[in-house]
């Protein structure tokens, strides 16, 4: 069969070629494409004699193979679509020999691994093939569209991603787009640099290029073996003696030392430092628990740790939008971006995995200047509800009204007039009104979405000064909200510090933002940094161990 000579030629053996006379004994039932292809493609013998290229892949297109999933049944036809249009001339075989643009569009796919991709996913024709003597039309047929199906695998992987994101987790609601497959064949079998073209489906960000380039480092400096796990303990700190430093120096590449080879000394205390400090945690030179965590947890892979994140790249929208907002979740920081530049960076607290924030993009629209804090059905019934049976007073005491529907309306009751035995969240609303102890403090930034998620000031100030900050129901809570504010508020001009400040402590008030702000709440667990240095931060979540499990090795 000409698939099974073409795996053959595929597998680096000997070229037979193949002529549309010659082909049949190749071909299943002794058929040549065109025989196979039947009244499906519509050909006669006069086709054949003008032109057996065009008609041999006319025919090859038109079979469809015993099982074809989706995909391929969707790439076959955009094939057909894409060939018709030019009279089904091949774009990648000319005169039986590959073409310059089909072996450098055949090279590009072959680097695949440096983009964080599966090389074996795409098979390539071998690139000897035509070279000893021109391929017949059918085997280059054959040839051609095979080089389509990997070329568009490649750019449907490169630019959406291998994985289905809600695979990975319910509240994962990114939707990747799926790049024309017509569109795909058509650029870049015209570009003047077809492996550059080839290459611009993969994402644009400046995130993913600095996390493919930390791919490539980490290739070369990636051990064989992982190392062994340091054993937790005591807190090591200087001057400390204990026979886990040694363990210790070696991880952190320092060398060993003649005297005193257990004590904890300044240089290590150092190293210790620097190795804090681009995980995120508290630089104090002292190697606690999460120290040591963290440490065993960066020798199992960082190479499939990386490629996972740059699988999540692929998730996000090509365009960010050129003024942008974008939570990392497992770095709890919030970043206003002015294109690739941070115009505004500070810490968030996110939510805890028992109530975990969503990972989507949207627009913010608006703010609302002390806001009230229309309880959550889900947190009514599972704290509210619970807290008030026991101590009846306690909303009063906390600033919470009570709204019940009463004569076809929902207005403030009493709460000592609810039954609390028998209340729930279907017949009682909980609200805390604008005030200093409110949950949401004094100002909230609003971008409707399925999930009714937000970014908003909070009361409880001392959560930011922990490492780790997974502690909301699943807003997130921005460490200094005013300022963030004046950034979001001054990208279009028209408002002032001063004005927004004057508003703080008044009745609540709405703002609409000028021009909507794209919002990207997002979840990387390695990124490489403003001095470019690779970060990594915990899988608070466990999506990247997930991703990293459903790619594979």
């Amino acid at each position: 069969m000409i698939e099974k000579r073409l795996t053959a030629l595929l597998a680096g053996t000997a070229l037979l070629v193949l002529t549309a006379g010659s082909a049949s004994a190749y071909l299943p039932e002794g058929k040549t494409f065109r025989e196979r292809a039947g009244s499906v493609a519509s050909l006669t013998v006069a086709d054949v004699a003008s032109d057996p290229a065009a008609i041999a892949l006319k025919a090859a297109i038109a079979i469809a193979p015993a099982k074809e999933t989706f995909l391929e049944k969707r790439d076959r036809a955009a094939m057909a679509e894409f060939y018709s249009e030019r009279d089904y001339q091949p774009v990648w075989v000319k005169d039986g020999h590959l073409t310059p643009s089909a072996q450098a569009v055949m090279a590009r796919i072959a680097g695949a691994a440096d983009d964080g991709l599966d090389p074996a996913a795409y098979a390539l024709p071998a690139k000897t093939l035509g070279s000893a003597a021109p391929l017949g039309p059918d085997l280059a047929a054959a040839v051609e569209m095979t080089l389509d199906r990997a070329l568009l695998t490649y750019a449907r992987q490169a630019y959406a991603g291998r994985l289905d994101p809600a695979s990975v987790g319910k509240l994962i609601t990114i939707k990747p787009l799926l790049p024309d497959p017509v569109e795909i064949l058509a650029s870049v079998s015209s570009a003047k640099d077809a492996a550059a073209a080839v290459d611009s489906y993969n994402p644009p960000h400046a995130g993913y290029r600095a996390l493919k380039a930390a791919l490539a480092e980490a290739r070369k400096t990636q051990p064989a073996d992982a190392p062994a796990p340091i054993a937790e303990g005591k807190l090591l700190k200087l001057g400390t003696s204990d026979p886990r430093v040694p363990l210790l120096r070696a991880r952190l590449a320092l060398a060993p030392v003649s005297d005193n080879p257990d004590v904890y000394d300044n240089a290590l205390a150092e190293a210790v430092a620097r190795f804090q400090a681009s995980s995120g945690l508290k630089a104090d030179g002292a190697a606690g628990g999460n120290t040591i965590a963290f440490l065993n947890g960066v020798g199992k892979n960082k190479t499939a740790e990386i490629i996972a994140n740059m699988e999540r790249w692929r998730w996000l929208p090509r365009d960010l939008g050129a003024f942008h907002v974008a939570v990392n979740v497992p770095e709890f920081e919030v970043r206003v971006f002015d294109g690739d530049t941070v115009v505004h960076q500070t810490r968030v607290v996110t939510g805890k995995v028992t109530n975990q924030t969503p990972i989507f993009s949207d627009e913010m629209e608006s703010i609302v200047v002390n806001p009230s804090w229309n309880i959550p059905a889900s947190i009514t019934m599972k704290e509210m509800l619970p807290k008030a049976r026991q101590d009846p007073s306690y909303l009063s005491r906390n600033g919470y009204q009570v709204l019940a529907k009463v004569g076809g309306k929902v207005v403030p009751v009493s709460p000592s007039s609810v039954d609390w035995s028998t209340a729930s969240a279907r017949n009682i609303q909980i609200r805390q009104v604008p005030g200093d102890d409110n949950a949401l403090g004094s100002i909230k930034f609003l971008f409707p979405n399925e999930h009714s998620v937000y970014l908003h000031d909070t009361p409880s100030k001392s959560l930011f000064q922990r490492d780790a900050r997974a502690f909301s129901h699943g807003c997130v809570r921005v460490q200094n909200p005013l300022d963030f504010a004046d950034v979001l508020l001054g990208y279009e001009g028209g408002w002032t510090k001063q004005r927004l400040r004057k508003m703080i402590g008044g009745r609540e008030s709405w703002v609409k933002l000028p021009k909507k702000i794209p919002i990207h709440i997002t979840y990387f667990t390695a990124f490489v940094d403003d001095a470019g240095k690779l970060q990594t931060r915990p899988d608070i979540y466990g999506y990247n161990a997930r991703v990293e499990r459903a790619l594979g090795p």
